[in-house]
């Protein structure tokens, strides 16, 4: 079945298309972006829209200087593989329905693009700490063939910077990643982004950034409510999926999902896009196009996919895609570098059943 394998770009260029109409204004709703929670008081924000005052530019100031910007989440309790696959056939024992789509979905409004349009780079590709120290990037393998887009269009404006804070009460974050949005509340990411046994941290979603904010406007974001994954991973299971306080999926759209197979090693049909530190500041997305995944490996509880797709931090969480039949469809989520002592460097991603199976939990367990 065509389904069943991957295509090359060449045979679905035709399938892309201009917006279809305007952007929901759902997405631009300042309720999706500024949800507050009072550290030291229980008692509620009635109305948050007035809680706060922006400026022009979508600058934020906080009125009351006790509330904190955010959904501040608590411990989350990481589960296994075996857990989450006796989950699901718990459901499916109700309902043969849970957990059999993996299908994405097209917004009837969005543009769909199989390749972006290009952007232009702003010259910074050194990657630094916030005191101003180098940092060596994942893996850069030979000549670099990442390239900056912009995030105008379906599938790739599903894939977002993802800011975690470790101490929620802090100004600054801690550390930025990379997530795509796999259904109507979930996004997907790397269990390393992922502060497990902590009960003070929060995290923000911001779907198509570009230069500070979403493509779709200011408010176009989400704070994070939940997570799950597998804390104790190796590579191949370094995956976890969060909760969005705002169903952004319901507007954008999301990708889809399958299970890697061996069948299609060696194919250069995959995809790989993300916020890299070394390249804008991570302030652009930047991407691998048509790359091979060359190896798959058993490791932990899930599958490393091996490629020499060029990453950096920063590109921690981001989506491994190719297109089955006209849908963008995700097998796994960018690691990062393996630099063995004899061997050639390699980037790789965590995929196999535990991915699978983790975006079937959540798809509905979030609906």
């Amino acid at each position: 079945m065509p389904n069943d394998r991957p295509q090359p770009l060449d045979d679905i260029i035709a399938e892309s298309r201009p917006p279809q109409g305007d952007v929901p204004a759902e997405l631009n709703n300042p309720r999706n972006y500024l949800v507050f929670s009072r550290l030291q008081s229980a008692a509620a924000v009635e109305d948050p829209v007035s809680a706060f005052t922006a400026d022009s530019d979508g600058n934020v100031g906080v009125n009351d200087p006790e509330t904190v910007l955010g959904i501040t989440v608590g411990a989350v309790d990481p589960v296994t593989p075996e857990a989450i696959e006796a989950e699901l056939a718990h459901k499916r024992s109700k309902d043969n329905k849970v957990g059999r789509d993996s299908s994405s979905y097209l917004p009837d409004w969005a543009a769909k693009a199989v390749t972006p349009p290009l952007a232009p780079a702003t010259g910074q590709d050194r990657m630094v700490r916030r005191d101003g120290t180098r940092v060596r990037p994942e893996c850069v393998i030979d000549v670099d063939n990442r390239s900056p887009y912009y995030p105008n269009s379906w599938p790739f404006s599903l894939v977002g910077r993802l800011f975690v804070w470790w101490n929620a009460a802090s100004p600054n974050w801690t550390k930025s990643g990379t997530a795509g949005l796999l259904g109507t509340r979930t996004i997907l990411t790397a269990s390393h982004m992922v502060p497990w046994g902590s009960s003070n941290w929060k995290a923000l979603f911001v779907p198509a950034y570009y230069n500070g904010a979403s493509l779709f406007g200011s408010w176009a974001a989400s704070w994070v409510t939940n997570a799950q994954g597998y804390s104790n991973h190796a590579q191949g299971d370094d995956m976890a999926v969060m909760r969005l306080a705002a169903p952004l999926g319901a507007n954008l759209g999301f990708f889809g999902f399958r299970t890697y197979t061996s069948a299609w090693q060696d194919k250069s049909v995959w995809t790989l896009p993300g916020y890299a530190g070394d390249k804008d500041e991570a302030e652009r997305p930047w991407l691998h196009l048509n790359f091979p995944i060359i190896d798959d490996d058993n490791d932990g509880a899930g599958v490393e996919l091996e490629y020499r797709a060029d990453t950096s931090g920063g590109v921690s969480g981001g989506p491994v895609f190719a297109w089955f039949n006209g849908s963008p469809d995700v097998v796994g989520t960018h690691s990062g570098c393996e630099d063995n002592v004899g061997e050639p460097k390699q980037n790789v991603a965590a995929g196999g059943n535990a991915l699978t199976n983790l975006l079937h939990w959540a798809r509905s367990t979030w609906p």
